[in-house]
């Protein structure tokens, strides 16, 4: 059996598995997804992602993902940067610290007065 084809199924699943996101913390297993998209939606920070936490799961060949939290930023879209972001970036940069965030430090670049 030549490479080619087991190439391409390594690059299908690693194409999913970056769809997917980075792996589940251990903190979004054991709480309410539901309770979780509540307190960030009420905590956010960055105008941006008010109102954008929501529970995302992937519908794969033989079923889904497990399900988790995920915020689609119009920012990072903007800068060609993938614009999904989860649970550890939305709880320490959305929610926490936005000043930290590239996407937000270049929109504010961008509307400083000179």
């Amino acid at each position: 059996m030549s490479s080619g084809p087991m190439r391409q199924l390594f690059k299908a699943r690693r194409g999913v598995q970056e769809a997917f996101g980075p792996p589940i913390t251990a903190e979004e297993q054991s709480t309410n997804l539901t309770v979780l998209e509540n307190r960030f939606n009420k905590d956010m920070k960055c105008p941006a992602g008010r109102n954008q936490v929501y529970v995302r799961s992937l519908l794969t060949g033989s079923g889904t993902t497990r399900p988790r939290i995920a915020l689609k930023c119009p920012l990072r879209k903007d800068i060609g940067l993938t614009p999904e972001i989860f649970f550890e970036e939305i709880r320490d940069l959305c929610c926490g610290d936005p000043d930290k965030c590239e996407a937000w430090q270049k929109l504010k670049d961008r509307f400083v007065d000179t």
